[in-house]
């Protein structure tokens, strides 16, 4: 623009007709030099008026940028470097299209309106160009913010054009994606083995509240209302084994987990019914302590998986042990530090030792001499899926606690 003797789209204040000199002309890095003294001046008058939020003011005012950029705003200078990044003929060309190419954007205007509001001395933001051509251009911008009002009159935007980064991230982005799909399916032989063992809980209590309600049925005088809360439970048994049929089906189609607000009393309930004909058979009393209002963002379904794995091991665990143990599986949920709740499993069996111990939580691992080895391993799973851990504290003879946390919290009541 050597050859102008004004700038482009100048509203003839002499003050702004400044010839930009020639390293403004020829840096390496895209320079738009912009007018905001208007916009400055309006901000002032808004935080001298008591606004305080701006944010919320912006959120009741969803016009108030494009109205600003249309009144106070103006392109004042661009360098070479900002007509080749649009691939524009001439500055010329670009300036007549400037506003069509660079129109209102709260996510990005914002960030200058902020720092204004919140005396900062720089701002920067993430932005998405197109050029004459079509082509998108991922940008970052900054921006130096003066103290005086005046020199708002010619604020330099610096652009850094992203992208190849930007494609390197998506590169980087895809490759992870299909590495971590390619685990997913490694797993689908452990899945196979898993299915039985993940779904014979729920089969099983499905047949024994079925047969309970036959009983209630058979009797001299029915008893309906019995009958018809064993046929409730099995419905809801079914359910969940289709339902653990569902989510396997979604681990191989890349279904991210379905994780919802749910009250940690209930799950533990029905994880605890799910094996509590097991317990009474081996006479094992099961007891729960669950802190009141507590709820866990999880997937229901899967978080009673977990649950009810962990429990009927504690319940093997306990039988095995033999008549001189104290047949007690106990279940705990309590707020743990942060925004997350801790689980607690504890039976009363004889323990592991600790080399088992750090081998439990691998595919195929197992302590018990008929076990698949799958149980710990999805539990494991489907704990870190959730943004959990699960470890196991355990010393022989005195028994193995298993711990998980998963994100929750108290709700109040």
């Amino acid at each position: 623009m050597r050859d102008h003797d004004r700038d482009p789209l100048s509203t003839g204040n002499s003050s702004s007709a400044v010839i930009p000199d020639e390293t403004f002309q020829l840096a390496p890095i895209p320079i738009l030099i912009e007018d905001w003294y208007g916009i400055r001046l309006w901000v002032d008058d808004l935080r001298a008026s008591g606004v305080t939020d701006l944010d919320a003011y912006l959120d009741r005012h969803p016009d108030a940028i494009q109205h600003l950029r249309e009144t106070h705003h103006r392109f004042v200078d661009a360098n070479e470097a900002v007509v080749t990044l649009f691939e524009a003929e001439s500055k010329d060309a670009f300036f007549a299209r400037a506003k069509k190419l660079l129109p209102a954007s709260r996510r990005s205007n914002e960030q200058v309106l902020r720092a204004m509001f919140n005396g900062d001395t720089a701002c920067q933001g993430e932005r998405m160009l197109t050029s004459f051509g079509g082509r998108s251009i991922p940008i970052v911008w900054r921006c130096s913010l003066p103290r005086d009002p005046e020199r708002y009159r010619r604020l330099h935007f610096y652009a850094f054009d992203i992208t190849e980064y930007q494609e390197n991230i998506d590169r980087i982005e895809t490759m992870r994606a299909e590495l971590a799909r390619a685990g997913r399916i490694s797993l689908v032989g452990q899945l196979a083995a898993s299915i039985t063992h993940e779904i014979s809980q729920p089969l099983s209590a499905t047949r024994t509240s079925v047969e309970a309600a036959l009983r209630w049925l058979n009797r001299d005088e029915p008893e309906l209302e019995e009958a018809m809360t064993s046929i409730r439970d099995a419905a809801r048994w079914a359910r969940d084994t289709t339902d653990i049929c569902h989510k396997l089906r979604g681990f191989m189609a890349r279904t991210p987990v379905q994780a919802r607000m749910h009250a940690a009393e209930e799950i533990i309930d029905a994880a605890v019914r799910l094996i509590a004909a097991e317990a009474r058979e081996k006479s094992i009393a099961v007891e729960t302590n669950v802190t009141p209002g507590l709820a866990v963002f999880v997937d229901r379904v899967q978080l009673q998986q977990v649950l009810s794995n962990l429990l009927v091991n504690g319940v093997q665990a306990i039988a095995s042990a033999g008549d001189d143990v104290e047949r007690r599986l106990t279940l705990t949920a309590r707020p743990d530090e942060g925004e997350m709740v801790v689980f607690s499993v504890t039976d009363t069996g004889l323990g592991i030792d600790a080399q088992a111990a750090g081998m439990l939580f691998q595919p195929f691992a197992t302590s018990k001499q008929e076990g698949m080895g799958m149980g710990l391993s999805i539990s494991r799973s489907i704990v870190e899926a959730h943004g959990g851990r699960i470890w196991v504290d355990t010393a022989s003879g005195t028994g193995t606690s298993f711990h998980f946390t998963l994100p929750g919290a108290v709700r109040s009541r």
